[in-house]
């Protein structure tokens, strides 16, 4: 006899078949967890660089480099009045108030074409460096002014400037922690910097140094070599964040303070009302037993609607005598209490 065992004729190992199950699993648990390696090493790469605006105030003596004291090619025009004299004005457009400020030797005068004078100081710009220098801004803290080599020649120098019409930090590094001040994250690392100075004719224009102070009118020459700062204002601060800067806290929605609000305490659920207990009382055969119905009482309303009589249950202990007992010849009725005052509202918070 010959038995042909078709159901088996197709069917592959099913050890085999639980290997390649297997290994899938594997194989798609390794992909996800490569792929997850790449997203956390996404996550963690490098920051894309961005500018931070901010003000600050800077302090340190200033000079010109030693192996170029002179003037740089930049001309600061200051308008005068006939005698070469600058005035600001301390007061408002309105209300002005001029102070004379710089006289100068070296006035000009060119004819304009309505026919009228003008009259001007030409200024050289002054390359400075500063060796002692101090950057202070509400965004920068934990650090300090990194020294660099100025121009390859000029170790130790904190930064580097330029005086004309306004004090001009060109370039300084700064090392500490910088917060964004429009997400309050803060980044490490070192960080490049530059700003600006009050321009020479703003009401303020005397708390930084200028041309003024370096006496650059041309054709003359510099007759002031340095000049100290202290905390002089910088109404632009320019901060680069690099992007090899270190990320420092988690960034927070609209900046401030990262505390968690306390969530709000859930009301307290009403009391389920008890509902009025209700006994049947025998009536003895004998004697019969006069009870007084109870006087209607006001109910206890509470705020979910629900009501419940204040004297709820009432017990008429003459109906619970035992018969023929001797103590039960007096007719015995309890008069529920009145409530005392208007009908009540009881609210649950």
């Amino acid at each position: 006899m010959q038995v042909k065992l078709s159901g088996f004729e197709t069917q592959k190992d099913p050890i085999q078949n639980y290997c390649k199950l297997g290994c899938g699993i594997l194989s798609s648990s390794g992909l996800a967890a490569f792929l997850i390696g790449l997203g956390t090493a996404s996550a963690s790469a490098e920051i894309t660089p961005f500018q931070i605006q901010s003000t600050g105030t800077i302090s340190g003596t200033i000079q010109l480099p030693s192996f170029n004291p002179n003037f740089n090619n930049r001309v600061t025009r200051v308008d005068t009045d006939s005698t070469g004299t600058y005035n600001r004005n301390i007061g408002s457009n309105s209300n002005p108030n001029y102070v004379p400020v710089y006289k100068s030797d070296y006035v000009k005068v060119q004819t304009r074409t309505d026919g009228s004078l003008h009259y001007f100081v030409d200024f050289k710009g002054i390359p400075v460096v500063s060796f002692d220098g101090i950057l202070n801004s509400p965004v920068l803290s934990g650090g300090e002014l990194t020294p660099y080599t100025y121009q390859g020649k000029l170790p130790g120098t904190k930064y580097q400037g330029v005086v004309q019409d306004e004090f001009g930090l060109t370039k300084a590094f700064y090392t500490g922690i910088v917060t964004d001040p429009k997400t309050g994250q803060q980044y490490e690392g070192t960080f490049q910097v530059s700003g600006q100075g009050p321009r020479y004719s703003d009401r303020n224009g005397g708390e930084s140094p200028t041309v003024f102070d370096f006496k650059s009118d041309i054709p003359g020459k510099p007759t002031v070599t340095s000049y100290k700062m202290t905390n002089s204002p910088l109404v632009r601060l320019t901060i680069n964040v690099p992007a090899d800067a270190k990320l420092v806290t988690p960034p927070t929605t609209g900046g401030g303070s990262t505390t968690s609000p306390t969530p709000p305490t859930p009301p307290t659920p009403p009391t389920p009302p008890t509902p009025p207990i209700t006994t049947t009382s025998p009536t003895p055969p004998t004697p019969p037993i006069t009870t007084t119905s109870p006087t209607p009482t006001p109910d206890i309303e509470f705020s979910s609607g629900n009501s419940v009589a204040v004297n709820s249950p009432v017990f008429n202990f003459a109906s619970m005598c035992v018969q023929n007992s001797e103590n039960c010849r007096t007719k015995v009725t309890l008069t529920p209490k009145k409530a005392i005052g208007p009908r009540s509202r009881v609210l649950l918070r």
